[in-house]
Order: structure tokens, then sequence, then C-alpha cells
């Protein structure tokens, strides 16, 4: 009988992108710079139309406001237009350049995984300010990766509109939401990978 052998991937980001592999048991932590706020601009100008004072003061985002924002974002089966939200987690054999102006379709150029390399949460657990995709299971020899696949990187990308379902390449639904570049994991026969994703955006509570 042969032994099924099980690996795991985490990856968070708290205004910062961290990204943990466990392969099984090896951790690594890739923090990449990210500047998230807002702020209010306070003008006076005296009767004349001329400027007295000016002030800038950086916002506090509440939790309501946060919970909000994730709820408007991912897909958890809260609102209308919940299926064009993001909730799939797509995988590439290619080991990519993680950067800002990546798009879906850079994601999928290099990428030879043929099978339908998407799978997706339609119900998207939102708690406490994060938002969690997964965890997503990949087996190699199924309709997601062919056995002796290797996966190089991972794209959280925009849901099926239309069935649901698991499908080819990112950008045939819609956008890229990050891109994490991971340690090469390779599949071969009666092999899985599970991949959850969070996305954290909590503020200090003081």
């Amino acid at each position: 009988m042969q032994k099924r052998t099980s690996y795991t991937i985490t990856s968070a980001v708290l205004f910062a992108v961290f990204t943990t592999m466990v392969i099984p048991f090896e951790f690594e932590k890739n923090d990449v710079e990210q500047k998230f706020y807002g702020y209010a601009t306070i003008e006076k100008l005296d009767e004349n139309g001329n400027n007295v004072f000016t002030q800038q003061v950086h916002n506090r985002l509440v939790d309501t406001g946060e919970t909000f924002l994730l709820e408007q974002t991912f897909q958890d089966s809260n609102s209308a237009a919940d299926n064009t939200q993001i909730g799939a987690i797509c995988v590439s054999d290619e080991a990519i350049t993680v950067a800002e102006t990546i798009t879906a379709a850079t994601f999928d150029s290099g990428n030879g995984i043929t099978e339908n390399n998407c799978k997706e949460d339609t119900t998207v657990t939102i708690s406490s300010q994060t938002a969690q995709v997964g965890p997503l299971t990949f087996q190699a020899g199924s309709t997601n990766v062919a056995d002796g696949d290797t996966i190089r990187s991972i794209g959280i990308c925009q849901n099926d509109v239309t069935d649901d379902g698991d499908f080819n390449d990112c950008a045939t639904e819609g956008i890229l939401f990050s891109a994490i570049d991971t340690s090469d994991v390779t599949l071969n026969s009666g092999e899985t990978v599970q991949i959850t994703y969070t996305f954290d955006i909590t503020s200090a509570t003081t």
C-alpha cells in the first residue's frame, strides 16, 4: 500500500506579507514592507481665501470598517455580487518574481501546469478582521495537478463567476489579488498539498 504524504502551505498578510511553509517541518518567513493607511486633510482659509492652517491626521480604521473591507473583497456568501469576489487559490510551476505590477496574465504566462490549477473557496471565513481562504487540497494525478508537477508559486484570484468549479489560469476569471513565491513542492503519485491563505488587517488595540 502506497504511503500518502501530505504537505501544508500557509500564507498570511498583516500590513506586510508573511509567507509560511511547512514541508513538513520547515519554517520560512518573507517580509515585504507594505503601506496601507488613510488620513484626513484639514485646511482653514481666511476671508480672502488664504490658507492659514493645514493639518493631516492619520485615521484609526475601526473593527467594523475592517470587516466591511473584507466582506466586499472575499467570497463569504454574504452579498449579491459575491461570486465575482476573491476566493480562489491558483498554483504555478513557475518561480515568479513578486512585484506590485504583476498581473493575472503575468502569473499565468509561464505556468506549465496544464490541469485546472485553480481551486476555490466559496465560503471564505471572515472573523476578527481576518479572511481565510481554504484550506484547499491539491492532489497529484487529479484535475488540478499531474503526478510530478512542482508548485513554485501561488496566486490568490477571483472565483469562477459561473459555476464555482475548478478552472485553469487566474486570468480566466479576473484579477490577481496577491502572489506568493514559495519553496518548490513536487507532488508525486498519492501526495497532496494543502494551501490556506489568510489576509489579516487587524489593527492594534492600543
